[in-house]
């Protein structure tokens, strides 16, 4: 999923820089590992900040109700269910909206992977399948299927169901 930071990136300046969305709202590393945080991009430039990786669980379509500006957001299977849902009860429009989709393969569970470990976590890196935990200055190497979270281990929606631009193509969806 890492490779998909660089095309949201791209996709995020441009429409920042051809003024079809007035802000984006994605990610940007967090100050402590595991901890991406949601951000609002309003200046094409500032779109280097946006990050993707198995740490954004956070679902962005919560910062979309009730708005009047034109938003680009980063979405993936889950979120782009709940905007579906917040275009159904009138709490955003379409219009409004220019979708940025995310296809998924879950995102890792931060308490779970604290309770592995007795010491600080320093870094929390991902290379496909693999994640790698640096404890105390040691390299630890785990699965990610054995750290995701509940509801990603089981999720059968991967892939956005609404978008306008897609990263990278659809993956496959669990049964």
């Amino acid at each position: 999923m890492l490779e998909y930071t660089e095309k949201i990136r791209e996709i995020s300046a441009g429409l920042l820089k051809e003024c079809k969305v007035d802000m984006v709202i994605g990610f940007r590393k967090g100050s402590m590992p595991m901890m991406n945080e949601p951000c609002f991009i309003t200046n094409a430039d500032d779109a280097a900040q946006l990050v993707w990786d198995s740490n954004c669980g956070i679902n962005l379509a919560n910062y979309v109700t009730n708005r009047k500006e034109k938003i680009g957001i980063i979405a993936k299977g889950c979120d782009s269910r709940n905007i579906v849902n917040h275009i159904v009860e009138n709490k955003i429009s379409r219009e409004q909206l220019v979708i940025i989709g995310v296809p998924c393969l879950g995102m890792i569970d931060k308490h779970k992977i604290n309770a592995m470990f007795d010491g600080e976590i320093q870094e929390v890196t991902e290379n496909g399948s693999k994640i790698t935990v640096t404890v105390d200055g040691k390299a630890n190497e785990l699965n990610k299927a054995d750290v995701l979270q509940k509801n990603c281990a089981v999720c059968i929606h991967r892939n956005p169901v609404i978008f306008d631009e897609m990263v990278a193509d659809p993956v496959e969806e669990q049964k």
